[in-house]
């Protein structure tokens, strides 16, 4: 879906309310993936920016092929208005008749790259900027903060400040760190005291870092990116952090990559080779059900699927808004999943996001 179908789209008429089956009316819609960025951190890098040294670091661009490159460039200026602003975003939502956005960054803004102070920097101009997005429209925006995960100590100082400061409800991060997995032991700390207070922290892929095969057909995105969250849940399994923080509330967009649909195979690992039981006691089927999930696999019997492992208490509705690879109808498709009741489908289109967010 390019940029201008999926403007297009969001405005159909056969989007929207009709879709709510019925349920609780009373429990909103909350599209808790979606994307905001902050033009006044694209203007402070540029004094930092070396095109060679980014592209070192950004798997998604470094592997996305020239015909990816340009659609990009080409798709800018219908994009940033939506990605940067919340007045159409609003008139979009009410269109696919989502009621709440949870913002976060545009993960292209994550710098992981830059040294501490700079770092430090930009990610409190970003959390400042999503925070004030959010409060331009008082009941339509929750808000997941951004933080310099390369460098521990500050990464949780933001979180903190994110949270206790700005009223957050956790933060969003990458699925890997400059190639380095979220298993590192230098992150334990940021996982440590995501779980002590309470909050979501949600894991949003930016190029799988072994991408050499992936630049034609927009493979970096379309294979890549799911491929970055595969990895790196299962080594957030295997390495045993979800078992050392088993009330860590913890969400992977785009139906956690792949392995909520081949968790069978990691868990026959288990069960056969040493190696892969070092760090856990249970199969890794056991500690992948403690993770939450959004439902954006674009098709009906795939999020059945994912409802069938997870639970549909664990799903929840999620668009990528506003970008190509979005999906645009959440409602839509969600109530032609198979098998759900009423009851099911309400927590999926809003329920459980309430619940596991915090929200009134």
């Amino acid at each position: 879906m390019s940029a201008e179908r999926a403007v297009s789209s969001v405005r159909e008429p056969s989007l929207g309310r009709e879709h709510v089956p019925a349920g609780d009316s009373n429990i909103p819609a909350i599209d808790i993936h979606c994307h905001l960025s902050t033009p006044a951190a694209t203007e402070l890098i540029q004094q930092h920016y070396s095109p060679a040294a980014i592209l070192a670091k950004e798997p998604y661009d470094l592997f996305a092929g020239e015909a990816s490159r340009a659609r990009n460039r080409e798709l800018g200026p219908t994009l940033m208005p939506k990605l940067s602003g919340t007045e159409q975003r609003v008139e979009d939502m009410d269109a696919m008749g989502v009621d709440i956005q949870v913002l976060a960054s545009f993960v292209s803004q994550n710098y992981y790259w830059t040294e501490a102070d700079l770092a430090s920097q930009l990610m409190r101009l970003q959390n400042e900027r999503i925070a004030e997005a959010r409060d331009e429209h008082p009941g339509r925006f929750e808000a997941l903060g951004t933080i310099p995960l390369q460098h521990a100590a500050s990464a949780v100082a933001e979180l903190e400040y994110c949270v206790e400061s700005l009223g957050m409800k956790g933060v969003q991060i990458s699925a890997n760190v400059n190639g380095d997995d979220l298993d590192d032991p230098r992150f334990r700390p940021f996982w440590k005291r995501a779980s002590e207070l309470g909050v979501v922290v949600l894991i949003h892929p930016s190029g799988f870092t072994e991408g050499r095969r992936f630049d034609d057909w927009f493979l970096t995105n379309t294979l890549g990116n799911p491929l970055d969250s595969t990895v790196a849940l299962l080594r957030l399994i295997y390495s045993g952090r979800l078992a050392e923080f088993p009330n860590l509330k913890l969400v992977v967009v785009h139906g956690g990559g792949f392995l909520p649909f081949y968790w069978a195979r990691m868990d026959h690992a288990w069960s056969n080779r040493p190696e892969a039981a070092v760090n856990i006691s249970q199969p890794p089927s056991t500690y992948l059900k403690q993770v939450y999930f959004d439902a954006m696999v674009f098709d009906p019997g795939l999020i059945a699927n994912l409802v069938g492992f997870a639970g549909h208490d664990h799903v929840m509705i999620g668009t990528d808004y506003p970008f190509d690879m979005g999906y645009y109808d959440p409602l839509g498709i969600t109530a032609q999943v198979p098998g759900l009741s009423p009851e099911e489908l309400a927590a999926i289109q809003g329920g459980n996001a309430a619940r596991l967010f915090g929200i009134a």
